[in-house]
């Protein structure tokens, strides 16, 4: 179950980085990934059971990263005047967007085998 949580927060994460990736300038997008990043930061995001060992590293370069976005983007929410500078958020988005999409992967195939057993 608690596997499911977590997999649900990082899709979410992830689809939301991946929108903002592609459209950094796109307000409504950037709300959405700051507000899915919220679970990210969250120190409860973590895996505290032992099969999740192998993904501590994961977790944290999670955190930091969504970290750093969030703080871009809500430096750009100051900027109202429709400023290009909203692509700083790509840098570090693409950087995220890959340990979401790793810790993505590992629930999914964590779920599964939960399944099988």
């Amino acid at each position: 179950m608690y596997s499911t949580y977590l997999k649900r927060i990082a899709r979410t994460a992830e689809n939301a980085c991946a929108l903002v990736v592609k459209q950094p300038t796109d307000p409504r997008a950037r709300e959405t990934l700051f507000d899915a990043l919220s679970l990210v930061v969250d120190p409860a995001f973590q895996g505290d059971d032992p099969e999740f060992d192998h993904l501590k590293d994961l977790f944290g370069e999670a955190r930091v990263w969504a970290d750093i976005v969030r703080t871009r983007i809500n430096g750009l929410q100051t900027n109202k005047d429709g400023d290009p500078s909203a692509n700083t958020i790509q840098y570090p988005a693409r950087r995220l967007l890959p340990i979401l999409t790793d810790l993505s992967r590992e629930f999914a195939r964590t779920n599964g085998a939960e399944r099988l057993v």
